[in-house]
């Protein structure tokens, strides 16, 4: 599990400034760059949920990665712009899982048998059940099948079902 410290780690490196703060309880994080100072709020709501808040900052922490400009949604955009919004949201959380959740750790983790069920993987990565569900996704975007090992493969294309079968040898 990529430790909490390590995200921390990234935002004192880089000099992205972190706050708590009272935002409306849609909003969870909001990352904003005035081409000078990075920022990210974290609402405060979710403090003493170390899951939610490691899920939340990672994905904020990835439009720092991935995202150039102002992509503050707006009330009345036309829907060019609103499918760009989407598009970052999406490259900033695909950095998050993959950070929070690496897929060769991952499949290591099933392998293994260290966590037998989806809420156990969640909680073995010490992410949000959702967060997790959207790493398979990417991933399932990648690949449908991904090897386990010789005897077993991770199939994801019946998302949110997913199911791990044995092969057939021989065949």
């Amino acid at each position: 599990m990529v430790q909490t410290e390590k995200l921390e780690m990234i935002l004192e490196k880089c000099g992205v400034i972190m706050e708590l703060a009272p935002l409306p309880p849609s909003i969870l994080g909001y990352y904003y760059c005035d081409g000078e100072y990075y920022i990210i709020l974290i609402n405060e709501s979710i403090r003493g949920d170390e899951r939610l808040y490691r899920s939340v900052l990672a994905e904020e922490i990835g439009h720092y990665r991935t995202t150039i400009g102002d992509i503050t949604p707006r009330m009345y955009m036309c829907y060019r712009d609103r499918l760009e919004v989407d598009r970052h949201e999406l490259k900033a959380l695909k950095w998050a899982t993959d950070f929070l959740v690496p897929t060769d750790m991952l499949l290591d983790v099933i392998r293994k048998g260290i966590a037998p069920t989806l809420a156990d993987l969640a909680g073995y990565f010490q992410v949000i059940d959702q967060f997790l569900m959207k790493k398979l996704e990417f991933m399932a975007r990648q690949k449908q099948v991904w090897e386990i090992n010789r005897a077993r493969a991770l199939c994801l294309h019946r998302l949110p079902s997913v199911i791990i079968y044995e092969k057939m040898g021989g065949f």
